[in-house]
């Protein structure tokens, strides 16, 4: 019998991404917490600006926050959370380029060396590549090694550019180790035996189409992607009727002195508008499903959200039930 959740897990870098509000961060958190919760040993890395995932990681968020920003810190058994600072990633690379911490510190700290990375396009997302595929990649012998790394990357658009840093770079320059680093980047990029991008998206129009865009301009980047998440997908309203529950609700006189109960109009538009939603909901979901070839895998929209560690293992827990079902491996 096939595992879906297990070959997903068996992979090392998973990038969640998606139109912004489509709740990828959530997913990204979701998705650490249940390869931690199978006991594997998880990072979930942040990139670039603070962006309140460890709130979702952490009981202790000021504690997650409080590393130098080399090291993942422990937030859970078998999870850990980075927030990956280009800056520092840089240093880190210099120095274990040039074997020097002193000299390394002093450069990044000079004016002429700072106006030089602000003049330099792509430089953030392609050291952030770089310690990823370091997280990925060290040696068990010298550092701790973690099994996977799931990244709540870039929004849509930026997701894009950041992926294809690598493949501008691979291409531009010819020779030497900013050559032959980024060419092991790219190469951890483009192998679907470790790397895949889980797109998330709502089951709305727009970010349905975007979603449907993404996938195609992540294949033609060489990148694979794994399941679709449809995330907040409300519940299909259980009537065997409709059509008469609406007739015998308008049918109902107006309460006089009883305040407490709903007026029956109101009741009537609540539950027409909930059955028009459902309805569109699945007409999206469908959409999705024709334009895509992998999996979706939908997760439902939690009436409390998602707040803190608690939330997220909710939503964790429909995630695993999700890819356990026939469809997952489809």
């Amino acid at each position: 019998m096939s595992d879906p959740l297990g070959a997903l897990l068996s992979r090392r870098l998973l990038f969640v991404t998606g139109k912004g509000g489509t709740g990828k961060s959530t997913v990204a958190a979701a998705l650490a917490q249940v390869a931690a919760s199978r006991g594997i040993d998880t990072v979930l890395a942040e990139a670039g600006e603070r962006g309140g995932l460890a709130e979702l990681a952490a009981s202790d968020p000021i504690s997650a926050e409080a590393s130098d920003g080399r090291e993942p810190v422990r937030v859970a058994p078998h999870l850990f959370f980075l927030r990956i600072q280009p800056e520092i990633a840089l240093a880190e690379y210099l120095e274990l380029e040039l074997g020097l911490r002193a000299p390394v510190a002093f450069v990044m700290r000079s004016s002429g060396f700072k106006r030089l990375l602000g003049a330099a396009p792509g430089w953030r997302e392609l050291i952030t590549l770089g310690k990823l595929w370091h997280l990925v990649t060290r040696d068990a012998k010298r550092r701790r090694r973690f099994r996977l790394v799931v990244v709540d990357a870039p929004a849509t658009g930026h997701g894009l550019s950041f992926l294809s840093v690598p493949k501008v770079v691979v291409g531009t320059v010819r020779l030497g180790p900013l050559r032959r680093h980024t060419e092991a980047v790219q190469a951890l990029l483009t192998d679907p035996e470790r790397t895949l991008v889980i797109p998330v998206t709502l089951p709305e129009e727009l970010p349905v189409r975007e979603t449907l865009e993404l996938m195609e301009s992540v294949r033609a980047l060489g990148v694979a992607t794994g399941p679709v998440v449809a995330n907040a997908v409300e519940p299909i309203p259980v009537l065997s009727d409709p059509a008469r529950v609406l007739d015998a609700l308008a049918r109902i006189p107006k309460p006089d002195g009883l305040p407490g109960l709903c007026d029956p109009p109101a009741l009537r538009v609540a539950v027409a508008h909930a059955l028009r939603r459902s309805a569109l909901q699945r007409e999206f979901l469908a959409m999705l499903r024709a334009g895509v070839s992998a999996p979706v895998i939908e997760l439902p929209y939690l009436e409390g959200g998602v707040r803190g560690p608690a939330g997220v293992a909710e939503l964790a827990a429909c995630a695993a039930r999700a890819l356990g079902r026939p469809e997952a491996a489809a």
